[in-house]
């Protein structure tokens, strides 16, 4: 790489033409001067000027220097020009949450996308502790997780929650309970749910003791995920409720899951009397600061899971330990 302060030194010489104005303008002096072009020339192994009693002139491989010398400084400038633009819709965004949230919130990210082209969303679906990871090694920009972060690695706010519920195919039930098999509030009895068996994913079982603890309806705050048998296991997030439709068996997800399913009239979604709401925590790397495009992420997915909230009945706020 050649010395950059050699380089200014001859773009100098070869606008002023004498190297006795060139030490002048650095505040070099003239021997010091001649030293950066030798030094020039010794680096790039040819002559680069060629001295007259008129002055300077340039030799062909001085002249070619020269032009990328120029062009050196102008990059030099757009960059730190751009250093001082901090625009809002203009710049990556890298995002990791779970498959739920991903799901809910992508679509609107990228109609964001689509009507800012400067904004590129990048988002990965993880488990928290994947997520925390990789916002800690700079991997990621944004988390979304679902319990507080280790302290002191962390800027955290929560944003939001999300409601869980349980899903089961829409002709389970027993004939007291198929007349109220459309209404959310109605839960199934222990019995019922073992008889048709748990439809497993990752997060089944931290989804299923969150909700059974906090929905205080009779019989379930003694009852885990590992009482019932499971039925079918599958990781896809967008299949999970394939083999609930199909009658073969129920599941605990978040609401918004349920909702955006495509044969949800095959489905008994049960919330309960008292919806259960996952808080949401959105985290950075502490001591990092986010440029303003993170602002128009944040206000985007804060919109979002405020409006995908029910607000017609109290939030429940749990505490998470997937």
């Amino acid at each position: 790489m050649l010395n950059p302060l050699w380089l200014r030194t001859f773009v100098t010489l070869v606008d002023t033409g004498h190297f006795t104005q060139t030490a002048n303008k650095l505040f070099m002096t003239q021997p010091g001067v001649s030293q950066h072009l030798n030094k020039l020339e010794q680096a790039c192994g040819h002559q680069l000027l060629l001295r007259s009693r008129s002055g300077i002139e340039l030799t062909e491989a001085g002249s070619r220097l020269y032009q990328y010398a120029l062009s050196q400084a102008r990059a030099e400038a757009a960059l730190l020009g751009s250093l001082d633009e901090d625009n809002p819709y203009n710049g990556i965004c890298r995002l990791a949450c779970s498959g739920a949230l991903a799901q809910l919130l992508y679509p609107r990210l990228l109609a964001l996308q689509a009507k800012h082209p400067g904004l590129k969303v990048h988002m990965e679906a993880a488990p928290n502790a994947r997520i925390i990871n990789e916002v800690q090694q700079g991997d990621k920009d944004l988390g979304i997780i679902t319990a507080p972060p280790p302290r002191g690695l962390f800027n955290e706010e929560e944003i939001g929650t999300q409601a869980l519920c349980l899903v089961l195919p829409a002709s389970a039930g027993t004939k007291a309970s198929a007349d109220t098999s459309t209404d959310e509030t109605a839960l199934p009895s222990i019995d019922e749910l073992k008889a048709l068996g748990l439809i497993s994913h990752p997060d089944a079982a931290h989804y299923l003791s969150l909700f059974f603890a906090h929905s205080k309806h009779e019989g379930y705050q003694d009852a885990f995920a590992e009482d019932f048998p499971v039925s079918s296991y599958i990781n896809q997030l967008g299949q999970i409720l394939l083999p609930v439709s199909l009658g073969l068996g129920f599941t605990v997800l978040p609401l918004s899951v349920a909702e955006q399913f495509s044969d949800r009239a095959k489905l008994r979604v049960c919330v309960g009397n008292e919806r259960v709401f996952e808080p949401l925590y959105l985290i950075h790397k502490r001591q990092r600061q986010l440029p303003a495009r993170f602002d128009t992420i944040r206000a985007l997915i804060g919109s979002v899971l405020t409006g995908s909230a029910d607000h017609s009945v109290p939030q429940q706020h749990t505490d998470s330990h997937s």
